[in-house]
């Protein structure tokens, strides 16, 4: 199974420019907000560092939501299947909501 930050950049590489810009845009609604400044200069490996130094183990959690709100279900799906998830945890995916269940 690849690691989280290969499955997230996987993902990331999965969007056409105009849709990874739409991300990165999405990403400004999620608490703790990543920098503007620092984020709109990234490209897909920074985005992929700035996101694991910004939500450590939420950053699943914040990847679904994002591409849930973007109607990327097929890469929700995709990303949901080659991340690793803790033992005991599993993300449910429903209406663009996704919840963490323990």
């Amino acid at each position: 199974m690849a690691t989280l930050k290969e499955s997230l950049f996987s993902t990331l590489e999965d969007l056409v420019d105009g849709d990874f810009k739409k991300f990165k845009w999405f990403l400004n609604s999620e608490k703790p907000p990543i920098p503007k400044g620092r984020l709109d200069k990234a490209d897909r490996m920074d985005t992929v560092d700035l996101m694991v130094q910004t939500y450590c183990t939420d950053t699943q959690r914040v990847t679904v939501m994002v591409l849930g709100k973007m109607n990327k279900t097929d890469l929700v799906k995709k990303f949901s299947k080659n991340s690793p998830v803790s033992e005991g945890q599993s993300y449910i995916y429903i209406q663009y909501v996704c919840v963490l269940c323990l």
